[in-house]
C-alpha cells in the first residue's frame, strides 16, 4: 500500500480532497489531510505533517502532495523530523495537489510501483 499526505494552508482543502480521492480508490490507498495548523486556523505545521507521515509505517512508498511554497517548505521541515526508515520511503513530489494526488492515486491501483507513479505524474500539469 502507498500512503498519500496532503498538506495545504488549508484544512478544508485536503478534507475535501481526501474525501474524492478514497469515494473513487477505496481504502486502497492511505490519504492523509494535513492541512491547516492543526487547531482550525489557516497554515501549515511540520509537526503535525511529521505526526501524519509517522501513522505511515506500514506503507511501501509515502507521497507528499503541497499546495504554495510554504506548505513545501514545511513538509521539508517535516522530513527532518522523520527517522531514517521512514525518511527513506518519503517523497515530496512536485506537482499540483489535487491532480497530483488524484493521479497517484489511481495510478496506484494500476500499478503501486513507485517507478509507475512517477512516471505518471510527469503527465500532470
Amino acid at each position: 500500500m502507498i500512503s498519500i499526505v496532503l498538506v495545504s494552508h488549508s484544512q478544508k482543502i485536503t478534507e475535501g480532497l481526501q474525501e474524492m480521492i478514497v469515494e473513487m480508490v477505496g481504502d486502497t490507498v492511505h490519504i492523509i489531510s494535513s492541512g491547516g495548523t492543526g487547531d482550525g486556523r489557516l497554515g501549515t505545521n511540520a509537526l503535525m505533517i511529521a505526526d501524519n507521515i509517522a501513522t505511515c509505517t506500514n506503507s511501501e512508498h509515502i507521497y507528499i502532495f503541497c499546495d504554495i511554497g510554504s506548505a513545501i517548505l514545511s513538509a521539508e521541515t517535516a522530513l527532518e523530523l522523520l527517522d531514517t526508515e521512514l525518511l527513506e520511503k518519503t517523497t515530496i513530489i512536485d506537482a499540483p495537489l489535487v491532480e497530483g494526488a488524484f493521479t497517484a492515486a489511481v495510478q496506484s491501483l494500476v500499478n503501486p510501483s513507485k517507478e509507475a507513479i512517477l512516471q505518471e505524474l510527469t503527465n500532470v500539469h
